[in-house]
């Protein structure tokens, strides 16, 4: 794990170093809904719920240098939280079971602007990039009691993306867009036990998705 932290810390260090010769920078916040590419059926005290490790909502927060020929480098932090429940009365007492996944994220992408038109239509944007996750615990609760907790490690994912740039001032864009994302994770530890009690589908957690989104940009 070290050696992968290493390699982002410097292509991180390659892309502030690209600042020098950057024509612009810009402040970034990005929002998404993802959907996740794999589905799976959760027993929760013989109920059941159906959830996605890629599904969820997304934001981030980060910068873009814009470079010579339409080249951009792109440098975020960010945070993907996912949040399944169910809820039912049985004789007039309520039971809700609840279970969650999140992940923070560095990411670092580069992206080709295409112009279109000087209007509010004004370019077609195709990036790619990778992004090391920090996954923090997957959660079942049960009425507000925590049941199990387990955690996972740190783990490197891609990203292309496909985005339109609306103009809205000569400083203000806003970019919607789609995304997909590759990203699995193993387990580390869970808190009832040993990993390898967790069942298969929570021990190799297939978090990949396709994530719709929406940028806001500043040019400074």
């Amino acid at each position: 794990m070290k050696q992968r932290e290493l390699l982002l810390g410097t292509l991180m260090l390659i892309a502030l170093v690209q600042l020098v010769n950057a024509q612009g920078l810009n402040l970034i916040v990005r929002g998404n809904i993802a959907i996740g590419t794999e589905y799976q059926s959760l027993d929760f005290w013989g109920r059941n719920l159906s959830y996605s490790p890629g599904g969820g909502l997304g934001v981030e927060v980060g910068v873009q240098f814009d470079m010579l020929k339409g080249f951009g480098i792109q440098l975020t932090l960010g945070r993907q939280f996912n949040y399944t429940f169910h809820e039912e009365t049985v004789n007039g007492i309520t039971n809700r079971s609840s279970f969650t996944f999140n992940r923070r994220f560095i990411s670092l992408g580069v992206l080709k602007n295409f112009t279109l038109t000087d209007g509010i239509v004004n370019s077609l944007q195709v990036g790619a990039g990778t992004n090391l996750n920090y996954p923090g615990t997957m959660t079942r609760v049960e009425n507000e009691v925590v049941i199990e907790e387990s955690s996972y490690y740190s783990n490197f994912g891609i990203y292309i993306d496909l985005v339109l740039r609306l103009k809205i001032t000569d400083q203000i864009f806003l970019d919607p867009g789609i995304r997909y994302r590759q990203l699995n994770f193993s387990a580390e530890s869970f808190s009832e036990g040993a990993v390898s009690e967790l069942p298969d589908n929570l021990q190799e957690v297939n978090a990949s998705g396709v994530e719709i989104g929406l940028t806001f940009v500043q040019r400074l």
